[in-house]
């Protein structure tokens, strides 16, 4: 993906349950496991009937660390192919870049602190977490392979950035969205209650 991406979702289905739309992305790393790993990137909910909503996905990687819970490094742009470290240094626990990843697609981020519980690593898009590996300890990395594609789900009960596995899922079947080229797409959400829901690509360009 070589640009960022305005996405529209309209909602054309009926549904009086008012579902929460949600869209997240997959890590395509073998270990990857959606519903254990999947995080909620953008959320609609109360989208009625004729109504959109609109999101832009950014080309831009973020990348943080968390440790202790509670504790974050600075967020910094991150780039495919590259490794980063978290690393303590004179002020403190700090995330920098590390050199070249072992795979020329993945970001790779290696821990050298030793915290209780190791460093959580999270990928993040308009400041907002895309995937995350939890528990790297001292020594280990995680790497993350993006694909250019988006998922789309339906659930009763999501939160922004909430795992998937903690949700309330109408379905755990997801609509895949190719998005290798697209400037601008529209999603319609189509359907009802009785039938089920289902995600189509109204346009794109």
């Amino acid at each position: 993906m070589s640009n960022d991406v305005q996405i529209t979702y309209v909602n054309n289905s009926v549904n009086y349950d008012q579902p929460t739309v949600f869209v997240f992305t997959k890590n395509m790393t073998p270990t990857f496991d959606v519903m254990a790993d999947g995080i909620a990137w953008r959320i609609m909910p109360n989208i009625g009937k004729g109504s959109s909503s609109c999101f832009i996905y950014p080309i831009e990687i973020g990348l943080q660390a968390m440790w202790g819970g509670y504790n974050t490094t600075q967020m910094i742009s991150a780039q495919i192919g590259e490794r980063y470290t978290v690393s303590e240094d004179s002020t403190g626990i700090v995330l920098q870049p590390g050199g070249s990843a072992s795979q020329p697609t993945a970001i790779e981020i290696e821990s050298m602190v030793q915290v209780s519980g190791g460093i959580r690593a999270q990928i993040c898009k308009d400041g907002q977490v895309l995937m995350h590996k939890d528990i790297v300890a001292y020594g280990q990395r995680a790497a993350f392979i993006l694909h250019p594609k988006l998922y789309w789900g339906v659930a009763s009960e999501i939160q922004e950035g909430q795992p998937i596995s903690s949700a309330v899922l109408n379905s755990d079947h997801f609509f895949e969205q190719d998005i290798e080229g697209v400037t601008k797409a529209t999603v319609t959400l189509i359907g009802n209650l009785k039938e089920g829901y289902r995600f189509i690509v109204d346009n794109q360009e």
